[in-house]
């Protein structure tokens, strides 16, 4: 007999059973829906509109829109658990492909993985299911933008990355989240300024937002600061395609949709509550301008698109200026916006109270991983050698931002803790063996000898000069590392400080004949011929220092060689061209001309003048004469040439050739008849006297 079924009125009493029943029915719907359509599992909020995700169904790691994402309220933590492992295991097999080495990104995402994956085990079984939430695609994010800072740089002050992960972040953030369907749709309107509706915002907030604290240091545990706030490449997430953070070009910002706005994310209080967006609001133009948002753009410039400190300057600078040229409303404030970024010249300081600057953290992070490893008993073990890649991306990246952040920020960094930053790397080069680290910290060292003159002080007193004389003179084979290491200790060379009594014991006469030798005589790895130029600056450099030439091993070793020709024919062709090859930086007090006191120290002596060849001697007095003419009165370089004449007459037989003497005679006549009262011609007139008093043969009344 067929039952009787009465129709109830809905909301009448039912059946709990048939309640159980439509209860699992649409929790198998929603399940098998979690199936059919891309589902991802939420790791990261890199920004407000992109968020790092993982495909649950294949483990795939990459960028997916927040706009295109709507929560998932009914996935068990089992299967979180094995979307997470689907994409560690994938993040294994994409390093496999690789020879099974790591880069930096993987590794990230695969801290990243790990953590979230033992905060899901531990919330197992006794956490709250969420509250459903649904990512609206026109919706306005603006309570990121509370939290976040305008200018999207981290307030937070710096932590290692080993500290403590923020349980709040993550357990806000536990859920996976579906693709919804994406019909076409016109562009959302664009939400009035933050600042026009701020009261209305706050109310809004109370209501019905869902209030996200932003990625910062301490969000997550990863390998530094850098993986919470470096964006990648991406593109529009589909069906069948996810971007893969293991295969994106690292530190790329993805990009933002052309469509997209300022998107907030609203609670789901009942079932198809949407937040709507405040209608625009009339609002004109803030006259006041912050002091700090010089620092502020060229920080976003240089962290996003990865141009130099300078080249983010002149970027910012010509963008202002065509919008103060396009639209004469903001000529005011675009000109109160080119004096901040003018006048910010140091980035770290410049910045608001409270953010740090990302190069600054970057150095800090770098500096303490490259202590911890110098400091680690298996350096000098074969167990560490698998750690020559990461060895190699911190170094690398550690030169990058030595060239191309602020040099204040890096100058700040090298002197923190007395130096201590770059004595550690000293230490390092000195016990580590390995060529390919051996060459990027001589790269690193050359970029810090470009930061301060301090700094070059601090290399110069180091064992660093010892141990590259004591490398150069050893392993002649690596022509990459003796051009490097030629390279650096002419740049550690090149103030004219003065060295430890200690460091003669490397730097003594044998030093000195190895680098006459490879310049005469040259090496058979060097097939470009570069060591001789190299080594002439080495020798140039050296010299500075040694203020008396009779006490100068350089000077007493090149008397006991018995051919320099080569070496010669280089001085005369340097001061042909008047370069000083040694003068690279601008640090003050700047040395003397190293080419003319070089020549002043060989010519102070009969012993080493007679190294000219007859025909050198006379290119030698041709120059003179013509850079004593040509140069203007009070010019610093004619006294050193003056000076280089008078020991010429000294210690050559000059008297008895007399090579130019008419074209000089008129020449020191001319410069006693000049008129400047400056110092540096009373000098000029001072050292023509002295010749005429030593040399009377060449006073014009004599001849």
């Amino acid at each position: 007999m067929g039952r009787r079924w009465e129709q109830r009125p809905p909301g009448a009493g039912r059946n709990p059973r048939e309640d159980a029943v439509k209860e699992g029915q649409q929790d198998t719907t929603r399940r098998r829906q979690c199936l059919t359509e891309p589902t991802f599992l939420l790791l990261e909020r890199s920004n407000q509109h992109w968020w790092l995700v993982t495909r649950a169904g294949s483990g795939e790691t990459g960028y997916a829109p927040a706009s295109y994402l709507q929560r998932l309220q009914v996935l068990e933590q089992d299967v979180v658990l094995q979307s997470i492992d689907r994409a560690i295991e994938a993040v294994h097999n994409a390093a496999m492909k690789n020879g099974g080495k790591y880069n930096l990104e993987q590794r990230d995402v695969l801290q990243k993985l790990i953590h979230h994956r033992k905060e899901t085990v531990s919330r197992k079984g006794h956490s709250p299911t969420p509250q459903g939430m649904v990512m609206t695609q026109s919706a306005s994010d603006h309570h990121l933008d509370v939290a976040r800072q305008p200018n999207g740089v981290c307030r937070t002050g710096y932590e290692r990355h080993h500290s403590l992960p923020n349980t709040e972040f993550e357990e806000e953030d536990e859920g996976l989240y579906q693709i919804p369907p994406q019909p076409r749709r016109a562009a959302p309107i664009t939400p009035p300024p933050p600042e026009k509706r701020k009261n209305a915002q706050i109310a809004a907030s109370v209501k019905n937002a869902v209030e996200i604290i932003p990625g910062s240091a301490s969000s997550a545990s990863s390998i530094s600061t850098t993986s919470l706030d470096t964006l990648y490449t991406a593109s529009s997430v589909s069906e069948t395609a996810l971007p893969t953070a293991t295969s994106s070009p690292a530190n790329t910002p993805p990009p933002v949709p052309s469509r997209s706005v300022h998107t907030t994310i609203t609670r789901n209080l009942d079932a198809g509550s949407v937040a709507h967006s405040l209608p625009p609001e009339p609002s004109g133009l803030v006259a006041s301008v912050p002091k700090t948002i010089g620092a502020e753009l060229i920080e976003l410039v240089r962290r996003n698109t990865h141009l130099s400190y300078e080249l983010s300057r002149v970027a910012i600078g010509v963008v202002i200026g065509h919008i103060q040229t396009s639209i004469p409303a903001t000529s005011s404030i675009m000109e109160q916006i080119l004096i901040s970024v003018v006048e910010s010249k140091n980035l770290s300081a410049g910045l608001p109270s409270g953010q740090i600057c990302h190069d600054e953290q970057r150095l800090e992070v770098i500096f303490a991983d490259l202590a911890r490893h110098k400091d680690d008993a298996q350096q000098r073990s074969w167990a560490l050698y698998e750690d020559e890649n990461v060895i190699c991306c911190y170094l690398e990246e550690l030169l990058r931002i030595l060239t191309d952040a602020d040099p204040e920020v890096c100058k700040k960094m090298c002197k923190k803790n007395e130096f201590e930053s770059v004595l550690s790397l000293v230490a390092y080069y000195q016990m580590e063996h390995r060529v390919p680290l051996r060459l990027l910290l001589l790269k690193c060292f050359g970029a810090m000898c470009n930061l301060d003159a301090a700094v070059i002080s601090t290399l110069v007193n180091s064992v660093l000069p010892m141990e590259l004389a004591r490398d150069m003179q050893t392993h002649t084979q690596d022509h990459q590392k003796m051009c490097y290491s030629a390279l650096v200790l002419a740049m550690m060379f090149s103030m004219g400080e003065p060295l430890p009594y200690h460091h003669y014991e490397h730097l003594n006469s044998q030093f000195v004949q190895f680098l006459l030798d490879v310049i005469e005589d040259g090496l058979p790895s060097d097939t470009t011929d570069q060591l001789p130029d190299l080594f002439v600056n080495v020798l140039l450099a050296f010299n500075l220092h040694i203020p008396v030439p009779e006490h100068s091993v350089i000077m007493t070793t090149i008397s006991k060689h018995s051919n320099v020709k080569t070496f010669t024919e280089k001085l005369l062709l340097l001061l042909n061209r008047g370069d000083d090859p040694v003068c690279i930086f601008k640090h003050q007090p700047q040395p003397p001309h190293s080419v003319l006191k070089f020549l002043q120290d060989i010519f102070a002596s009969k012993d080493t003048a007679s190294i000219f060849y007859h025909t050198d001697m006379m290119v030698l007095i041709d120059i003179l004469v013509r850079q004593i003419a040509d140069l203007s009165p009070g010019d610093k370089l004619r006294m050193e040439y003056l000076s280089l004449m008078h020991a010429i007459i000294r210690s050559t037989p000059y008297l008895q050739h007399q090579h130019r003497l008419s074209d000089l005679q008129g020449i020191l006549q001319r410069i006693l008849g000049e008129e400047e009262e400056g110092q540096q011609c009373q000098m000029d007139k001072l050292i023509i006297l002295e010749i005429y008093k030593e040399f009377p043969e060449i006073s014009p009344g004599t001849s």
